[in-house]
């Protein structure tokens, strides 16, 4: 049975320990919260002081972490993965990256003889989709424990591609999400009972849109960041998305006004915001 080693213990690297552990691999776990490296701790896991030694001591490494910019700073430097992967290893992106980000390890990573795929996932409620990208040996390698953590698992291409269908899959969750909130208030500005859209026309209306809660889930800050991903591709293809713009642009006005560990649908404050100022 492979090793693993995973880095980034937040909601999902919490989700990935118990998965893991359920399964009886071994693993070793590195996160900058040593209360968080706790967690896996009591479920059997091996705390490692650096990324490196994560690298040392696994077959296999999971990277659970909020962007490039934490991918980045997990590979490089002395104690990063790079200096001490081995050849052989394989090293996943579980988290959403730039594709470029991921494009480029998979070419240091195959200076040292080792693999890099892109894996990032997204909810169900039947539980985690993950698209891979990469080369099918390494997505070979890898598939017993990503089926071990998702209940859909599908290779989508190159090194790079999972990314973008997870930026597909953002793109759509956003826009989604703005169209009700711009809904409810329309309703409720409009002299309408806004949870008609949901009880009587039967729209999936997120239920924390129509209140002031907006705890649990994925972040406005993390959502923000990855249609700022998606924006950068779309430069880099010629791709028009001329919606996630404006939707991109509320984001950022909700996470710059609110609370950015907000989840998503804190996004309606930029609806209620705007409507205020205009009463007043």
């Amino acid at each position: 049975m492979d090793r693993i080693g995973l880095i980034g213990i937040g909601n999902i690297g919490r989700y990935f320990s118990r998965k893991l552990r359920e399964a009886n691999y071994p693993l070793t776990v590195r996160d900058i919260d040593q209360a968080k490296m706790e967690y896996a701790v009591d479920l059997g896991a091996t705390a490692a002081t650096s990324s490196g030694d994560v690298a040392r001591a696994s077959d296999i490494v999971i990277l659970s972490l909020p962007g490039s910019h934490a991918v980045e700073a997990a590979m490089d430097g002395p104690d990063g993965i790079l200096a001490h992967l081995r050849p052989g290893r394989l090293v996943i992106d579980t988290g959403t990256s730039r594709p470029a980000t991921d494009v480029r390890y998979e070419r240091l990573c195959a200076a040292n003889g080792a693999g890099f795929i892109d894996a990032p996932i997204t909810w169900r409620s039947s539980g985690l989709i993950i698209m891979v990208g990469g080369s099918p040996v390494h997505y070979e390698r890898g598939r017993d424990v990503l089926t071990c953590l998702s209940y859909k698992l599908r290779h989508v291409g190159p090194i790079g591609h999972g990314q973008v269908l997870k930026l597909v899959n953002q793109l759509i969750l956003a826009g989604q999400l703005a169209v009700w909130a711009e809904a409810v208030e329309f309703a409720t500005q409009s002299g309408i009972e806004p949870r008609l859209a949901k009880e009587f026309l039967e729209f999936p209306v997120p239920e924390s849109v129509y209140g002031d809660e907006f705890s649990g889930g994925g972040t406005l800050a993390l959502h923000y960041k990855d249609l700022g991903y998606v924006l950068e591709v779309a430069h880099d293809t010629g791709a028009h998305v001329p919606v996630t713009n404006a939707v991109h642009e509320a984001f950022k006005a909700a996470k710059t006004a609110g609370d950015p560990l907000w989840g998503q649908p804190g996004i309606v404050t930029y609806w209620r915001r705007l409507n205020r100022e205009r009463d007043e």
